[in-house]
């Protein structure tokens, strides 16, 4: 049996002082190298990180498959930059393209496993590997990422122990008439959205449901994707056995408040249908408030009420009605059936706080409830 063609994308962003890692669990990948081709995007012209991977591709030589540099000569986002390579890759007909942080290292079964359950049916729309701490690789990063039902995104499993997510208890998909027979006796692990940093994404589902937005450029590109992806009929996946080490530290800039409260809002005002968006408005604007007395307390507070303002734009608005048209297009799911795989929760340890857990998460419980039993659409 011949495998699929794969290509790995890895954007590039002040990464110099973690490609030598990279680079070895590259190198040493179980997976056919005239079957592999690897896509570097330089991001960040002048940091050293082309450099780097120059002096990585000297030092592994001939245990590398084909590399293609792309060099934007600007940041284009993660969004931007990871599509400059997704282009290319479904141009030259490739089967497969695996997206890998460069802060990444990869076990050497990663692509083969991950491969392995892409191939299982033909209603996977993306596999994601089980992304394990490189500080800790006992310890998971992500298990597939949950999505809350007002937008928010959050790692899955985060300090949990990796044997747990390896050595489940069977279960399967819940029968339905989207779901066929073949992939609900052999998917075990349905998630509701795949990490960029360490997913496989088929390029014909690509191609069929679209890339990135690169109107978000940075953070819940990849929820927007899956959310895409399960809209169109296909499922998220976690491979157990395909394990990848992530250098994760969990980043506190306050500049990404503004990246993460745009693109949460924009997400859920582009793929809800409308009656669904009305429904929840009432929660959307309370949820909006206890968001800005929070960014008060943590400082932040500008980049929410930029985050805002964003929305009173025509131009976003323009925005927002042509990404509806074509979710329009590819929408074979309704609400009800994506409602099925969100949470009602935040539950991250990052964002731990007495408040979310004895108050915000039983209120959200309850009215989530609510929700799915007038969601019928």
């Amino acid at each position: 049996m011949i495998e699929p063609r794969v290509d790995i994308v890895t954007v590039l962003w002040n990464s110099a002082v973690f490609l030598q890692a990279l680079f070895e669990g590259l190198a040493n990948l179980d997976y056919p190298r005239d079957r592999l081709r690897l896509h570097f995007v330089d991001n960040n012209p002048g940091d050293g990180s082309l450099e780097a991977v120059r002096h990585q591709m000297a030092h592994w030589g001939k245990r590398l498959p084909e590399i293609i540099i792309h060099e934007p000569k600007s940041n284009t986002g993660f969004a931007g930059g990871n599509n400059l390579a997704l282009r290319r890759a479904m141009q030259d007909g490739i089967e497969y393209a695996y997206l890998l942080n460069p802060d990444a290292w990869c076990e050497p079964a990663a692509l083969r496993e991950a491969v392995a359950v892409a191939e299982s049916d033909r209603l996977i729309g993306s596999v994601q590997s089980l992304i394990v701490l490189d500080q800790n690789p006992q310890e998971i990063n992500s298990r597939g990422n949950a999505l809350h039902y007002l937008g928010f995104g959050y790692c899955n499993g985060y300090h949990e122990k990796r044997e747990k997510v390896q050595s489940p208890k069977p279960e399967s998909l819940k029968s339905s008439p989207e779901v066929n027979p073949p992939l609900v006796e052999k998917v075990k692990s349905q998630i509701a959205y795949a990490s960029g940093a360490a997913v496989l994404y088929p390029t014909r589902v690509l191609q069929e449901v679209g890339m990135f937005d690169e109107t978000l450029w940075l953070y819940h590109e990849d929820l927007d994707l899956g959310w895409r992806i399960m809209l169109a009929g296909y499922h998220n996946l976690l491979a157990p056995k395909s394990v990848v080490r992530h250098h994760y530290e969990f980043s506190r800039s306050i500049t990404k408040w503004y990246w993460m409260e745009r693109n949460r809002i924009a997400v859920v005002l582009k793929n809800y249908r409308l009656l669904t968006i009305l429904i929840l408005l009432p929660q959307l604007m309370i949820a909006d408030l206890a968001l800005l007395a929070f960014a008060f307390k943590g400082g932040w507070w500008k980049e929410k009420l930029r985050a805002s303002a964003w929305f009173f734009r025509p131009q976003t608005w323009a925005y927002l009605m042509r990404s509806r048209v074509e979710i329009a297009r590819i929408r074979k799911v309704n609400d009800r059936r994506i409602l099925e795989v969100m949470t009602p929760v935040i539950a991250y340890q990052e964002f731990a706080d007495p408040l979310i857990t004895m108050f915000v998460n039983p209120a959200w419980r309850c009215l989530f409830w609510l929700l799915k039993f007038v969601v019928v659409w």
